[in-house]
Order: C-alpha cells, then sequence, then structure tokens
C-alpha cells in the first residue's frame, strides 16, 4: 500500500522566509551542531500525520473542507525568539507566532477533534505556534546568549488558507510539496 508522509501547516510568503533565513546566519556564526530548516521549508506545523495511504488522505481532505470555511483570514505576527525546552538547554531554536485574531487554535482544536475520529492520536502538549529554524544536535557556549539577544521581528504574516504537506525525506534533507489547499473564509 502506498503512502504519502504528511502534514498539515500554514506556509508563509517568500518575504518571511528570507527574514527568518538573515536570523539564521546570525546564529549560524556559534559553533553549535545545528540542522538548520531550509528558508523554502519554512511553515507553521497545526498537525503532523505521519505516513498516511491515499485512502485516508481522502477523509483527512474532507475534515479540511468542513473546517477551513468556519474560520476568516487573518494574521499572525513574527513575534520574538526562544528554543524548546529553554533557551538554557536549546534542542529547538524557533520564531515565535502571536495569533492576532486568536483563530489559531480554535482551528488547531478542531482539527485535533476531527482527526482523531480517523484515528490520528490526539496531541498530548497544548498549542505553542512556531516556525522551526533549526533542531540543535550540539549546543555551543553562548547560544543561548544569542538566541535571547535576538531582535524582534515585527512581521506580520496573512494567513489564508491551510494546506496538506507532503514531506519526502531525501539525503539534502526533507522535500516538501502540497498535495492540496484548503481556503479560509473571506472576512
Amino acid at each position: 500500500m502506498q503512502t504519502h508522509r504528511c502534514f498539515i501547516a500554514i506556509d508563509i510568503p517568500d518575504q518571511a522566509k528570507k527574514v527568518l533565513a538573515d536570523v539564521q546566519k546570525k546564529l549560524k556564526v556559534w559553533p553549535a551542531r545545528v540542522k538548520w530548516v531550509e528558508e523554502q521549508n519554512f511553515h507553521l506545523t497545526l498537525k503532523f500525520l505521519g505516513d498516511v495511504s491515499v485512502e485516508k488522505i481522502e477523509q483527512i481532505e474532507s475534515v479540511l473542507l468542513d473546517i477551513c470555511p468556519r474560520y476568516k483570514k487573518g494574521l499572525i505576527n513574527l513575534n520574538g525568539f526562544g528554543a524548546f525546552p529553554n533557551t538554557s538547554n536549546p534542542r529547538v531554536i524557533w520564531a515565535g507566532i502571536q495569533d492576532v485574531n486568536r483563530g489559531l487554535v480554535k482551528i488547531w482544536t478542531d482539527l485535533e477533534k476531527s482527526l482523531e475520529k480517523l484515528g490520528f492520536p490526539k496531541e498530548a502538549r497544548r498549542f505553542s505556534p512556531h516556525l522551526t529554524l533549526g533542531r540543535v544536535k550540539e549546543p555551543a557556549d553562548g547560544l543561548a546568549s544569542a538566541i535571547q539577544s535576538l531582535q524582534h521581528l515585527g512581521i506580520s504574516v496573512p494567513v489564508r488558507e491551510i494546506k496538506l504537506m507532503n514531506s519526502r525525506l531525501s539525503r539534502n534533507g526533507p522535500e516538501y510539496s502540497c498535495i492540496n489547499s484548503f481556503f479560509l473564509q473571506e472576512h
């Protein structure tokens, strides 16, 4: 049976991706071993689904066709930087997201409930919207203070659609492609 490695995400414009790549350049001066996310791959993950059959993809698309029109298009702000679990012990370096219209958590909650009915386990952690910049393999002295010193970006990003994405793993890292887009309602 053919499967696709899938996730549900919000894409961000190329201009915002460029700004985030510039932030990465500032952090790359530290000798930490970090697997940096490629500029074209920046996105806000709403749900990682894993390996999914073609039949299940159709069911996921039905869920997205049902949920997306319930919510209005909106804005998110790229709002600060940090690390999971914390900046003292960085494992994932991220750019924070401010949910201007407060719709992301509602969309995420609806997705979690609907996808659980299709057999996808609910996320154990609460939703913490962010854009991953890199995954730290081996930290270096000063990396924590470098993350903390990053300037607030103040970039607003429109949220118009939610995408069902395919992730193909290759030697050069993941390659993402859009399976389908689902538009949020006009104001």
